[in-house]
């Protein structure tokens, strides 16, 4: 079949694709994998690049998925317009659309980077490549585009022109900049970019909102009162009581929920940390649609639609900070069934590179809990990070959690071991007082209004909510 789409940029695209959905389970291998960059690490290498002032060059290959053989015997009918009538073609290339190619074609590029460019691939954050020399070139791979980062233009060139030998490689942004002031500009899936070097990056989305929104099917007002909260301040949702719906009506509006949610949990991972906790609380209800958890749905689309201009910002700061923290926060007993929300806000330098908000499955039984819960789920992530931060610039960072916590501070700093594991937490703490003493995480207190991670766990006041992001979304 043929797909015809418009691509961001207005340009219009035909392409011919297979139709996997009615590809049989044994023509294709399920153990392969089409990676992707984590949005987490495409975050840092950004966060990296603006301290280190570096180049950044985004790339496109053409048809790219074409590249990849096929292992398997496959057959698809004759395209219409071939006037082939019962008549089967065996694929010899992997078709878009088929199961496998996606995984095809990332194994052909990797090999290709690793073989071809001795570039090397990160263990632990797949599709990004970097060169044995440290920010000489680092590579972030999204399926068939690529951004590419180092300090040695003449370098990258170099591999550019490699690369384009081998696939038919379009150069997107050549890393300049606009000579009137200094700014380059990038569309990275959607997410509109602007870089000035030694000054900042800002991450927007107004195009793709103002596109996508108008098609949720919630009235957006133009004359109303700005929105400037995602939420009602105080407000909690609860779920229980049976909803008057017939089949037919509850499955079109979970539908419309979940077409929300799934919108809003996009922008929200990736650059609007400041509507994760509403996006949460709406996710956990996405199965119980009734008046209120709509009308909040439409009042978070109502607040994305009067802030679609804010941006995400980062300031320069120099490659003299070096440091990854996780901003870590804990609302006890604030949801169903009285489980807590946790919130952690992960920053590079001071720069806000990714956030999360989510339910805590465990019931707590204390606020000190909760808190000492929320520390501990940041660590895997946090430790993540530093690791990839290490690897990218040859030089160990500094890894810190801040919380508001002092009770928690408390236990987990503190000398009697036998009174911590007569608490029910002390398992989580003393694991935390591990990494303190022998893995060098340093724990540090922040006064409760600046923890910027208290968005991510409540629904605070129109005052609060703008005091602990007015900073970093403008």
């Amino acid at each position: 079949m043929f797909i015809f789409t418009t691509k961001r940029d207005n340009s219009k695209k035909c392409r011919l694709v297979a139709r996997g959905d009615q590809q049989a389970a044994d023509t294709y291998d399920t153990e392969l994998k089409a990676n992707t960059v984590d949005n987490l690490a495409l975050m840092t290498v950004l966060a990296l690049t603006l301290d280190y002032n570096l180049t950044a060059f985004q790339l496109d290959i053409s048809s790219a998925y074409l590249y990849a053989d096929l292992k398997e015997e496959l057959y698809i009918r004759a395209p219409p317009h071939m006037n082939a009538k019962n008549k089967v073609l065996r694929l010899n290339k992997s078709l878009y659309g088929l199961k496998q190619s996606g995984a095809n074609w990332y194994e052909l590029i990797r090999s290709f980077l690793i073989k071809k460019c001795d570039l090397i691939e990160d263990r632990m954050w797949k599709c990004v490549f970097r060169d044995k020399e440290p920010l000489k070139l680092i590579i972030c791979l999204f399926v068939d585009d690529m951004l590419v980062v180092g300090n040695d233009v003449k370098y990258i060139k170099k591999f550019i022109s490699k690369l384009s030998k081998r696939f038919d490689t379009k150069i997107v942004n050549d890393g300049s900049h606009r000579p009137e002031d200094g700014v380059n500009e990038y569309d990275i899936l959607g997410i509109e970019l602007e870089y000035k070097k030694k000054e900042y990056m800002k991450f927007g989305m107004q195009k793709s909102l103002e596109d996508k929104l108008p098609q949720l099917g919630i009235p957006l007002l133009p004359n109303a009162k700005i929105r400037k909260v995602p939420g009602v301040p105080g407000d909690y949702i609860f779920s229980g009581k049976e909803l008057k719906l017939n089949e037919r009506e509850y499955k079109s509006k979970v539908k419309h929920l979940q077409r929300i949610v799934g919108l809003a949990s996009y922008v929200g991972h990736k650059f609007r940390f400041d509507i994760l906790y509403y996006v949460n609380i709406l996710a956990q209800h996405q199965l119980y649609p009734s008046a209120k958890v709509l009308d909040r749905a439409a009042q978070l689309c109502q607040y994305l639609w009067d802030t679609r201009d804010k941006k995400l910002v980062w300031h320069y700061s120099g490659p003299k900070e070096n440091n990854v923290t996780a901003v870590s926060d804990a609302a006890f007993a604030g949801n169903q069934d009285f489980k807590s929300q946790s919130g952690t806000l992960y920053l590079r330098n001071n720069k806000p590179i990714a956030a999360k908000s989510r339910k805590i499955k465990l019931t707590c039984i204390s606020s000190t809990e909760a808190e000492i819960y929320a520390i501990s789920e940041s660590l895997p992530i946090l430790r993540g990070l530093e690791h990839l931060v290490n690897k990218l610039q040859d030089i160990k960072a500094t890894v810190k959690v801040k919380t508001d916590s002092q009770p928690s501070m408390a236990i987990i700093n503190g000398t009697d071991d036998s009174a911590c594991l007569k608490k029910h937490i002390g398992s989580r703490a003393m694991r935390i007082r591990d990494e303190c003493d022998d893995l060098g995480l340093t724990l540090e207190y922040i006064p409760t209004k600046e923890n910027n991670a208290d968005v991510l766990t409540k629904p605070l006041s129109v005052k609060l909510f703008k005091l602990l992001t007015e900073d970093w979304i403008q």
